[in-house]
């Protein structure tokens, strides 16, 4: 099996609307469509959610099969 994690970090806090997929993220003030590869839908998040992809392995543990595929972390930390 093969999944997608959508990673926020303040997921403890962040709220989910089941009817459009759409995680609201109160720290981050944004909207991200965990439905569209979680791409911003509202606010002022500069990129989507980050994605891990994650599997399962032989004795039933969910694993990262790869490593993060997009920067981790606030944008603002890219700057040069």
């Amino acid at each position: 099996a093969s999944f997608e994690s959508l990673l926020c970090l303040s997921l403890p806090i962040a709220l989910y609307e089941h009817r459009t997929h759409h995680l609201l993220s109160p720290c981050h003030q944004a909207t991200s469509d965990l439905a569209d590869a979680g791409n911003v839908v509202f606010g002022p998040a500069a990129r989507r959610m980050p994605q891990l992809p994650i599997g399962v392995n032989e004795e039933g543990f969910l694993v990262a099969k790869a490593p993060f595929a997009e920067p981790v972390g606030p944008s603002f930390w890219e700057r040069g």
